[in-house]
């Protein structure tokens, strides 16, 4: 059956080492018809998500539920930096899609491969090393964390399997993968806590992300399989100095509010505070999805010398639009859904919910434009990322006297963000067409009349 939906996937266009066809942009830019599908699998993958999170809600305390949250954040630093390989990956099929080869993603998706599973088992050994420090700092149980470092091998190395996936904008197989990777971890966890409890649901995690990372290689065997020598390390070393400081920032401003949070107050204000948190990340989500349809397709414009904007703006529209219903839909309702989701022990946060959910939203604008950034190569919006994920940390060091206080750093950082990535691509856009669009004056002067028209 996988063998059959991926031929299914790769019908109307060669998939070959140095032979495959060259594609028109027409054919890449469905950025409609791509982000309905891709959100629909985020989509019904975010509800098994909150299944998840509902069912672990109500079988433990808020004092469990916020050790086992400490501990998939602590996964999330490990996993959304690695969504860094993703993007290098999906880059590298989206340029070799647009050429009309794919020798160099073949190579980089082989060898990277290996090189990041026997990395994850590293870090997987440095954890359980590290255990007893990191269980005392964020109290959480060591059993917890070693359940937890079972699966860093394949959360390591499934983004850039997902990578390849991404960047052939095969995004069906991109959905399935996401929602089946969710169904995975949802079964798994449930089955295995009922059986060991706490320790179960997060070794049911690490089991889920195995399954799913099996799946996402029997997709790609045949790709996985193509030993091509191709001289990718070089320029990927090269890209991921973008891409490893912007994904592990991203990194940092999702997760470290979480983290101190757990640091600086109790068991149940910080069960209460991680409620809210994975309740108001579905908006962070849908957005992120939206980012996802937008990188391959912009490199794969500007790969045959078309221009990107018009598609950025339609997913800043599209992110606009969609986070703006979820924000008005949580504000009205903030009590009922946050109850709904976690039950009536962590009401409480519906006070702070839709403050911290205007944050998630503009996270999530936010990741659409570092994500359009990320395609052109250029380390500017970096000095713009990088002090505000180094700030907002050090900010909730000095101000967190309260919950509402912590949210209003977040919202405040968040904000800063998006008018500073929103006004940085303004700038270079101006830039490029006043390069583009302006020939020099002497080009002008020896024009004549009809010349300097056309």
């Amino acid at each position: 059956m996988v063998e059959a939906v991926f031929a299914a996937l790769k019908a109307g266009g060669e998939i070959s080492l140095l032979g495959a066809k060259v594609l028109s942009s027409s054919r890449g830019e469905r950025i409609v018809v791509h982000n309905v599908l891709v959100s629909a699998g985020t989509m019904a993958a975010g509800v098994l998500g909150f299944a998840f999170q509902v069912v672990i809600s109500h079988r433990v305390q808020p004092s469990q539920y916020g050790a086992i949250f400490t501990v998939m954040t602590l996964l999330g630093l490990v996993g959304l930096p690695a969504s860094a390989l993703t993007l290098m990956m999906a880059r590298e099929a989206s340029r070799d899609r647009a050429n009309g080869q794919h020798a160099s993603s073949a190579a980089m998706l082989h060898d990277g491969n290996r090189l990041l599973l026997l990395g994850g088992l590293a870090i997987a050994a440095l954890a359980l090393v590290a255990s007893p420090w990191l269980s005392r700092f964020f109290a959480v149980p060591i059993d917890l964390l070693v359940a937890g470092s079972a699966g860093l091998p394949f959360v390591l190395a499934l983004p850039l399997l997902i990578g390849d996936l991404q960047g052939e904008q095969h995004f069906l197989a991109f959905s399935s993968i996401a929602f089946g990777l969710a169904a995975f971890k949802l079964g798994a966890a449930v089955i295995l806590g009922i059986a060991f409890g706490a320790v179960g649901i997060v070794l049911g995690v690490s089991l889920g992300g195995a399954i799913g990372y099996a799946v996402a290689h029997a997709l790609l065997r045949r790709k996985l399989a193509i030993k091509a020598r191709w001289p990718w390390q070089r320029p990927a070393i090269a890209y991921l100095g973008i891409l490893l400081p912007s994904t592990l920032a991203l990194a940092v401003l999702l997760s470290s509010d979480v983290l101190l949070v757990k640091h600086f107050f109790g068991p149940g204000p910080a069960g209460e505070y991680a409620a809210v948190v994975a309740l108001s990340r579905a908006l962070y989500y849908a957005a992120a999805g939206v980012a996802i349809v937008l990188f391959p397709k912009v490199i794969f414009r500007e790969s045959q010398g078309a221009s990107g904007s018009p598609l950025v703006w339609l997913s800043v529209g599209l992110v606009t639009a969609g986070g703006a219903v979820g924000l008005v839909v949580l504000t009205l309702a903030s009590g009922f859904f946050l109850s709904a989701f976690a039950g009536k022990a962590y009401i409480r946060g519906a006070a702070y919910l839709p403050w911290y959910a205007a944050g998630m939203t503009l996270l999530g604008a936010a990741a659409v434009l570092i994500a359009t950034h990320q395609t052109s190569g250029r380390r500017a919006f970096l000095a713009i990322l990088i002090p505000l994920a180094t700030l907002e940390p050090i900010a909730i060091l000095f101000f967190h006297g309260s919950l509402m206080r912590v949210v209003q750093v977040v919202d405040i950082c968040m904000l800063a963000l998006v008018v500073g990535l929103g006004v940085l691509y303004l700038a270079q856009r101006s830039s490029a067409q006043t390069i583009v669009f302006c020939p020099p004056p002497e080009l002008v002067v020896g024009a004549g009349p009809v010349e300097a028209i056309s």
